[in-house]
């Protein structure tokens, strides 16, 4: 068995809870597009995935024809404004600040760059990670492991050496499919 060398963080769910204020925005933007679908449906289509492997479905289910992409963006725009109310784990964000510089740190995400930038700006989080992988920077997303084999190959190293926490059932697929071992985390303040 190699020496743990490095934790790879998903964020949503795992490090943040962001949920409440994910998903009140795309209900907004949604709704601004003139497509009304409640929280609530929106949480249960997006649980652990990115806008496009969702979205486009959902506005199918829903029998209207926007732009996904479009929904998205505005969908940044009122995430950004609602950071305030995100909730922290503060037990998990003082384990990442914590182990370097003995051990790196990844954040591991499906969140869009910009909405993963204006979070760790926000929160003044840049320091904590070595690595930072979002939904922007691969072409499959978690369940894929595509995020956690780029998170790897940028600090140089091997599945048994790196430690994943992910909350979902798709994070914890991901992982496992990139050959890390993986802490379930349910989130608390």
């Amino acid at each position: 068995m190699r020496k743990l060398r490095a934790l790879l963080f998903d964020l949503d769910g795992t490090l943040i809870d962001s949920a409440d204020a994910n998903h009140a925005a795309y209900s907004r933007a949604l709704q601004e597009f003139g497509v009304h679908i409640e929280p609530d449906e929106v949480a249960k289509a997006a649980a652990g995935r990115q806008w496009r492997d969702f979205l486009p479905v959902l506005l199918r289910e829903a029998g209207v024809e926007r732009d996904p992409a479009a929904i998205a963006a505005r969908k940044g725009e009122l995430y950004r404004d609602a950071l305030g109310d995100l909730r922290l784990n503060g037990a998990l964000l003082a384990l990442a600040a914590s182990v370097g510089p003995e051990m790196k740190t990844a954040l591991v995400t499906t969140a869009s760059g910009q909405s993963v930038r204006a979070i760790l700006d926000h929160l003044d989080l840049r320091p904590t990670f070595d690595c930072v992988v979002t939904g922007d920077d691969v072409t499959r997303h978690k369940p894929d492991p595509e995020a956690y084999l780029l998170a790897m190959a940028r600090l140089h190293l091997d599945p048994r050496e790196c430690l994943a926490f992910e909350d979902s059932d798709v994070g914890v697929a991901s992982a496992r499919a990139a050959g890390v071992s993986v802490v379930r985390v349910m989130f608390s303040t």
